[in-house]
């Protein structure tokens, strides 16, 4: 059905507004614990009940200083550079050593790394979306122009594993170029977390660079020319929440609506477009007829700090939530489509960045998700498998409820600048926030006459057990020496 006209893309952005206001709402941070009392504001003026903020111990991590200095001949000049989050700090006055270039497409390094700082290149992978295409569900497209956009996937770090490498080895830093960023960028916040087994295990002090640079780092690097890293800070025992509101419903089964409150930066689109949506769905559902599954709103903490507020919540209710959820619905970056122009600036393509909408290998579910994506007119989007191309699971801070045995519905897009300073309000697609939320209510109303074993289902076993192989080949193909897959 088409739910668009209920929501309102003026009130809707206003709340992007606040919640960016707060500024870089990371895990533990002032600003992080701000904006959680500001969702809590939020559910209660709607009428949510039982709202409560549920704690996650967390270390958060204030850096201060940062630089990065490098003698091109003529002594020491610092490089525009961004600490990598988590990662160890300098002593005050810094620390001081020589580089080496390490070739991150090789599978054997021969240098001495040790008491250095290791450079290395930090690429992407192609985000081919005609070739994921292939493995869809379904799409809606109308324009039939959505297979026209290749860009990296800048949330898979290609070379990332020297890192750990450089530390084994006896290095006393890192450098990443980030050679594949769209737009040159050296501020990105990441790695950030996803999925790793502890984000906090970074011990050596690290910095991205940008692809301008790079050319001139790496010769310093190939002829050990000496830098001067300084990254001094604060690490101190802190907390975080989830945030939690229930709409009653006329059964014990639930369906979760979803959106990670934390951000990079102040990350318009990363993420408070996405809590926007679930901010307007609260509203919409807690004002109109009791539904027939009660409604469980959760925004989840630490997406960046290893996805633990999803994490958590779900091991904390495996008992009394995970056995009734119907279905698990994730809304992630509401966002335009950046391209580069002739002189390498991002710049807007006129269109809305592609969305991914994950669901259930079966025909019911496909059915609801794509008519409602038609109705709201939601263009650009794939209907794709919970798992296969794109990693084990989905991508997303959804993504552990489909490893928890739960039924989801994901939608994301990745625009090459999410994890950037450059997100700003211009980046959110503003006509699209009620054309999403319209969507995901209607999939609320298609799915109450579905019982829950329906929404479940597997229908399409064969391209199951398909999609399976292709994340291993995939795997095998992105990670080459990795230990693991990194998605």
């Amino acid at each position: 059905m088409d739910y668009q006209s209920a929501f309102s893309s003026t009130e809707m952005m206003a709340w992007i507004r606040e919640m960016a206001s707060f500024g870089a709402r990371r895990a533990g941070s002032p600003a992080g614990l701000a904006n959680e009392d500001y969702l809590v504001r939020k559910l209660e003026e709607f009428g949510l009940a039982n709202i409560r903020k549920e704690a996650i111990p967390v270390e958060c991590h204030q850096p201060e200083k940062s630089l990065v200095e490098i003698d091109a001949g003529a002594g020491f000049r610092s490089f525009n550079a961004q600490w990598i989050p988590y990662c160890r700090f300098t002593p005050a006055e810094g620390l001081e050593s020589s580089l080496v270039y390490a070739d991150s497409s090789a599978f054997t390094h021969s240098a001495d790394w040790t008491g250095k700082v290791v450079v290395t290149d930090i690429g992407f992978p192609l985000l081919d979306v005609e070739l994921i295409g292939n493995f869809s569900m379904g799409k809606y497209d109308p324009d039939d122009n959505i297979k026209d956009v290749k860009h990296p996937a800048t949330w898979v770090r290609l070379g990332w594993h020297l890192y750990r490498k450089a530390f084994e080895r006896g290095a006393i830093g890192f450098i990443g170029i980030l050679k594949d960023q769209p737009g040159g960028s050296h501020r990105m916040y990441a790695p950030y977390g996803f999925k790793e087994k502890d984000i906090l295990d970074k011990p050596l002090p690290g910095f991205w660079v940008g692809r301008g640079d790079g050319p001139e780092i790496r010769r310093l690097a190939r002829n050990g020319a000496r830098v001067r890293l300084t990254l001094t800070g604060e690490r101190s025992p802190s907390v975080t929440h989830n945030i939690v509101g229930e709409i009653s419903g006329e059964t014990d089964e639930c369906v979760i609506l979803h959106c990670h409150h934390d951000s990079p930066f102040i990350s318009p689109v990363e993420d408070a477009s996405g809590c926007s949506v679930i901010l307007a769905l609260a509203k919409h559902f807690a004002a109109g007829k009791r539904p027939r599954r009660k409604i469980i709103v959760l925004f989840t903490a630490g997406h960046f700090y290893g996805s633990i507020g999803t994490r958590r919540f779900i091991a904390d209710h495996a008992a009394d939530v995970v056995p009734r959820v119907a279905l698990e619905i994730t809304v992630e970056h509401v966002a335009k489509e950046a391209i580069e122009n002739a002189a390498g600036e991002l710049v807007e393509s006129g269109l809305a960045e592609g969305t991914g909408v994950f669901l259930p290998f079966n025909q019911a579910m496909v059915d609801a998700v794509l008519a409602n994506l038609e109705d709201n007119g939601v263009d650009r989007a794939f209907l794709l498998p919970p798992e296969g191309p794109l990693g084990p699971y989905p991508p997303t801070d959804g993504g552990d409820w489909y490893l928890a045995g739960v039924p989801l519905v994901n939608f994301i897009s990745n625009p090459v600048y999410l994890l950037n300073e450059e997100d700003d309000f211009h980046w959110v697609m503003e006509s699209r926030l009620p054309k999403v939320a319209g969507a995901v209510a209607g999939i609320v109303e298609a799915t109450e006459t579905l019982r829950k074993e329906e929404i479940a289902a597997v229908d399409f076993t064969a391209y199951k057990l398909k999609m399976k192989l292709v994340k291993h080949l995939v795997a095998m193909k992105t990670t080459k020496c990795w230990t693991r897959p990194v998605y």
